[in-house]
């Protein structure tokens, strides 16, 4: 049956397989689940028909390419190894691979089957949050109040009701907008002193006094009559339903706008734009900055520079109002927010799906958590929130939590949490050694050792390799691959031979290698070492898909 393939084998062996499970009784076969492991063979593997299927890319295709490509429950393991097994013996009852070879495969599945219950449980784990992210970020996004117990399950009851295409394209498009849903950490003063300055504002004792038909109209839409008492949280909030409803007023632009109402209508994007200086804006790239924003957005017939004069004049009258009403202060010649403001913004910005950390908010968090939460601060908001988050922990625990998440998480997650570890002190030095067991933390387990004194640990060439593709495939998550190959290039020791280290990334044994060798064939400077690294691309494929490169054998040796 062996030389009997066709052309597209996958489909081959499919309709074989159904055939053999059908003559073998007890022998069900979940046909999705089996073409769905021969497409990764034939996709991800790049294998050219079962008998190149080995026990090492049956290790690879269900420990890193199934969990990376597929999205599985941890309840679905057994079932998914069933069919595997049922797969293999097929394959080795019809001659597709030789008895010998099948016997190896049996044997390998139930070796791996352990580690592949781990690997499917923690990606479910991080599908499932992340897919519970989404979902609630669209849901604000849309409108709907996450408390609203009601209109939480008619959103989702809708949501899910809608073709796949639909919501896929939805998905598709917050995601998209989600990448600039993102402000940067701010630090926020206490409640007291927010509500002191809530009560000290103006903004209410005007709205109530009718100081003009914009703030009787706000008050009106906040639901405020009377002058706002109670305790802190009271005044707050009701200052913040104000300074909203004063904040985003709404034009209909389809008659036409007056400068001022065009102000008004961008008086959001102005507070946004204060909200991200780490210093005072002077009025004038202010000014530039919305009227650049309001050419683009708008249909501008007016002479540019009568436009721009009216803008500037409005823009002044808003932020005259701001100052007013304790939103913002002038400093150093420019405009700034002051407490009041930040906490206010902040809290607009929240409501409309945005990511606005708080400078503080991870001190108690998982390490997971923490190490997520990372990835939107600057290195000197980061430095205060890992040292927050570490005096909170014995140094034991810390490092425990850590080494967790380096072993289950991506490349970035583990080069965030390695960072992160090198803040840990000596006392960690127990839970560092018990890590150097599990392959992807080893390297860093062993460079943590070495720079805490232990004379043992002594980080290998091939661990050092390991730790550069790391680096980079981390790095990739979250930047374009040319960004991603500069940075990893500039901390690269300037004696560093780039050659013999694009010869040696070709041969590790880490799952990105093959990714970070095309980013670097396609964005290193030098030419001679980009080419080095395209062909050093080539090899890792062969090699990967358990054909030697030509020139070579399967090991690498020439």
């Amino acid at each position: 049956m062996a030389d009997n393939w066709v052309d597209d084998w996958v489909s081959g062996v499919d309709d074989a397989l159904r055939e053999w499970a059908d003559e073998h009784d007890g022998e069900s076969v979940d046909p999705r689940g089996a073409r769905l492991l021969l497409d990764l063979m034939r996709d991800d593997l790049g294998l050219a028909g079962p008998d190149g299927l080995t026990p090492a890319l049956l290790r690879r295709l269900l420990l890193e390419v199934f969990p990376e490509t597929v999205v599985a429950g941890a309840d679905e393991v057994p079932d998914i190894l069933a069919t595997a097994h049922r797969l293999v013996a097929f394959l080795g009852e019809s001659g597709a691979v030789p008895a010998a070879r099948a016997a190896e495969l049996t044997a390998e599945l139930d070796a791996l089957a352990p580690r592949f219950a781990e690997v499917v449980t923690a990606a479910d784990t991080a599908e499932r949050q992340a897919a519970a992210e989404v979902i609630h970020g669209m849901m604000v996004a849309e409108g709907v109040d996450p408390d609203d117990a009601e209109a939480v399950e008619r959103w989702v009851r809708e949501f899910e009701a809608l073709p796949e295409a639909e919501r896929f394209a939805r998905t598709e498009e917050y995601l998209r907008r989600a990448e600039e849903l993102v402000v940067p950490p701010v630090r926020l003063a206490p409640e007291a002193e927010l509500a002191a300055a809530a009560r000290r504002s103006p903004l209410v004792a005007e709205a109530l006094s009718g100081g003009s038909d914009r703030l009787r109209q706000a008050a009106d839409e906040a639901g405020i009559t009377e002058d706002a008492g109670g305790d802190d949280h009271a005044v707050l909030d009701a200052w913040l339903r104000l300074f909203d409803a004063v904040a985003v007023p709404e034009h209909d632009p389809s008659g036409g706008l007056s400068p001022a109402q065009l102000v008004q209508n961008e008086l959001t994007g102005v507070l946004i734009h204060l909200y991200e200086q780490d210093e005072p804006t002077a009025p004038e790239p202010l000014a530039a900055a919305l009227m650049l924003h309001v050419e683009q957005e708008y249909e501008v017939a007016d002479d540019r520079r009568t436009l721009t004069a009216a803008v500037e004049t409005a823009l002044a009258e808003e932020i005259d109002n701001l100052v007013r009403w304790g939103v913002a202060e002038t400093r150093d010649g420019g405009f700034a927010l002051t407490p009041l403001g930040v906490w206010g913004v902040r809290e607009l910005l929240l409501a409309d799906g945005f990511v606005a950390p708080q400078v503080g908010e991870l001190a108690e968090v998982p390490a997971a958590d923490l190490v997520a939460g990372l990835t939107w601060h600057r290195h000197d908001t980061a430095d205060e929130e890992i040292d927050g988050w570490l005096a909170r922990r014995d140094p034991r625990d810390a490092a425990a939590e850590l080494l967790e998440v380096m072993r289950t998480g991506t490349p970035g997650a583990r080069n965030l949490a390695a960072a992160v570890l090198e803040r840990v002190g000596p006392q960690a030095a127990g839970a560092v050694r018990d890590a150097v067991r599990h392959a992807p933390v080893r390297p860093y387990a062993t460079l943590w050792l070495s720079r805490n004194g232990d004379p043992g640990a002594e980080l290998s060439r091939a661990e050092y390799v390991w730790m550069f593709v790391d680096s980079v495939a981390g790095m990739m998550e979250t930047a374009e691959p040319d960004e991603a190959v500069r940075a990893a290039l500039a901390k690269a020791p300037a004696d560093a031979d780039m050659g013999a280290l694009i010869d040696d990334i070709w041969r590790a044994e880490h799952p990105d290698a093959t990714d970070v060798l095309v980013a670097l064939g396609d964005h290193h400077p030098d030419k001679a070492l980009a080419k080095a690294a395209r062909t050093a691309a080539y090899k890792a494929r062969s090699s990967r898909n358990g054909a030697a490169p030509r020139g070579g054998d399967a090991s690498g040796s020439s």
